[in-house]
């Protein structure tokens, strides 16, 4: 086997070398790409989660002119908002909580009235296994926290969902972040 002559070996070097720079190349245009298809979308899906947002406000407090944040210190809270009337007179709290569910963070949105009774209630987004862990979204369930006074409330004051008893309690104890939420910031 004969050695290759010093000013040879460059050039093998970069022969078989070819291959990596051209994949080199791809990742980096493509990285460079995604890059700005981020920046140019992620305005628009911020500003699209904020509208899906308050119209979840909206859908809860629909006499709100506006709402206003206020700060909370609970655990599992997300969200604490005063709604308020067109004079700026307020009129309820809209309150975000959550809870670890079976497939994840289960968020619901509840409303309380002035009086402290709770007005309504929605189950946003979440990953619960469809047929079964979602139908704590339904208003067979949710409805049972209507009108209730903004006190805490104990699984078995609750008709849970039969073999949904992980997100049942994730619900349940999600309403009772969104009441201890309530009772810190109206006072």
């Amino acid at each position: 086997m004969s050695r290759p002559r010093e000013g040879a070996i460059l050039p093998l070097v970069l022969k078989a070398g070819r291959p990596v720079f051209v994949l080199v190349a791809i990742c980096l245009v493509a990285s460079v790409l995604l890059a700005l298809v981020n920046a140019l979308t992620a305005p628009v899906i911020a500003d699209a989660a904020r509208e899906r947002a308050q119209a979840t406000y909206r859908s809860l407090m629909p006499d709100a002119a506006r709402f206003e944040e206020v700060p909370c210190e609970v655990e599992g809270v997300t969200t604490a908002l005063r709604a308020l009337d067109a004079t700026g007179a307020p009129i309820g709290y809209v309150v975000v909580a959550e809870a670890q569910g079976y497939g994840g963070e289960l968020p619901i949105a509840v409303s309380f009235f002035l009086d402290g009774s709770v007005g309504s209630i929605v189950a946003m987004d979440n990953e619960e296994t469809p047929g079964l862990g979602k139908r704590v979204a339904e208003p067979d369930f949710s409805d049972q926290f209507v009108g209730r006074p903004a006190e805490e409330v104990a699984l078995a004051d609750v008709d849970t969902i039969s073999g949904a008893t992980i997100s049942s309690k994730a619900y349940v104890l999600a309403f009772n972040r969104a009441i201890e939420a309530y009772q810190e910031v109206q006072g």
